[in-house]
């Protein structure tokens, strides 16, 4: 793949990220969290590959890519919240003293005991 394919796959994934982040539900959480990943191994991708061999178009890219990573993180934050609020509805027993939520501690020893 050359830089500039990785370049606009990133962009893609990137803006099917923030499309799925627009309405959160467990599935889009999950779907975003694969379009993301697959735009951190682009972007290592294009990190394991000497710079000099880009074209200017290249270099472009990867600030638009920057510019909409940033732009997503209000998205993420809140996409992340929403994961903490459900998993404390779930699972929680509680608040801290310091107002965090207390999860149930798993149970050892119990489940693949022969």
């Amino acid at each position: 793949m050359t830089p500039r394919e990785c370049c606009e796959e990133a962009e893609n994934s990137l803006a099917q990220a923030g499309e799925l982040l627009l309405n959160p539900s467990p599935g889009a959480l999950e779907e975003s969290v694969q379009a993301l990943s697959r735009v951190m191994e682009l972007l290592e991708t294009l990190a394991s590959a000497s710079a000099r061999d880009w074209d200017p178009v290249v270099h472009l890219a990867i600030h638009r890519i920057q510019t909409a990573a940033c732009a997503l993180a209000p998205r993420i934050e809140h996409g992340s919240k929403l994961v903490r609020g459900w998993m404390q509805l779930r699972m929680g027993e509680g608040y801290t003293r310091g107002g965090s939520p207390q999860f149930a501690e798993p149970e050892t020893g119990r489940g693949l005991e022969a």
